[in-house]
């Protein structure tokens, strides 16, 4: 779908900690999307309009909303922004936007991801399962503390009713320290690809973990042809 430019109201909120929420804004009518897609939202400070992208965070089938996930950011002026808003209040979008969709339906996937950089792939592994897809999907997605894993019980929902479906919580500061996934993704991210894996590979998060992920794929043996990425800065 061609992007086009409209205005969005707040319709819904979850707050997953002190600094980090869902939100849910209405869609036009007739707004569709690709699954990993992004929408452009313009904020007005003194005078000058300020453009930021956030991944969508429902599913293409999820009509009448667009949903973002996003961590609120110390002297952000968007995320502040976007974080204080009620329900009723309206922003300037522009969307669909980007191109981190998946491309080969007839492929293993796995998905890597740390803090909010799991947002596009929440969109993607519910869209694949609504249409049926039937490859393993493997998510491994990294966080700071357990407050922070957003949708753990509809992952494992999801999980329980696919069984070609798999996903690890790598945490870098539990709670309980025995926790045996602690530490970044970085660490763990050959110990969870699956010896015959050859499929493709689909990364979001800050930039140094995308470096990072990236270099160690190629050190592995896995082409360029087989990775794709998104950062967040």
């Amino acid at each position: 779908m061609e992007a086009q430019r409209f205005i969005s109201k707040l319709i819904g909120e979850s707050k997953i900690n002190e600094d980090t929420k869902i939100l849910d804004f209405s869609a036009p009518e007739r707004f569709e999307f690709e699954a990993g897609q992004y929408v452009r939202m313009a904020f007005y400070k003194e005078g000058k309009r300020i453009l930021r992208d956030y991944s969508i965070f429902s599913a293409p089938y999820e009509k009448g909303k667009i949903s973002v996930y996003f961590k609120k950011v110390k002297d952000g002026y968007a995320s502040n922004f976007l974080f204080d808003m009620k329900v009723g209040e309206k922003i300037e979008m522009k969307g669909p936007l980007g191109d981190f969709v998946v491309g080969d339906f007839s492929k293993d996937l796995i998905f890597v991801s740390s803090g909010t950089g799991f947002g596009p792939f929440m969109s993607i592994i519910k869209d694949l399962i609504y249409k049926g897809y039937r490859r393993k999907m493997i998510l491994i997605r990294g966080y700071r503390k357990e407050e922070s894993l957003v949708c753990e019980n509809e992952l494992k929902k999801i999980k329980k009713n696919n069984k070609n479906f798999f996903y690890h919580n790598i945490l870098s500061q539990p709670n309980e320290e025995d926790y045996n996934l602690k530490g970044h993704v970085q660490e763990f991210l050959e110990g969870f690809i699956p010896y015959d894996f050859n499929g493709d590979f689909y990364i979001c998060g800050l930039k140094d973990m995308v470096s990072d992920i990236c270099e160690k794929l190629r050190e592995i043996g896995v082409s360029d042809e087989r990775i794709f990425f998104e950062r967040y800065d």
